[in-house]
């Protein structure tokens, strides 16, 4: 169970990046926002 919750909320940090990225931001705006906003704890 523990495991799950780990795979959880690592595809929550990772998935609105993405999806921003595919809709056209910059990657490296992308980036900064993943390391100030999503990265979590």
């Amino acid at each position: 169970m523990q495991l799950q919750k780990i795979i959880d909320d690592v595809n929550g940090r990772v998935a609105v990046p993405i999806l921003m990225y595919m809709l056209g931001a910059p990657l490296g705006l992308v980036i900064l926002l993943w390391f100030f906003f999503f990265r979590g704890k």
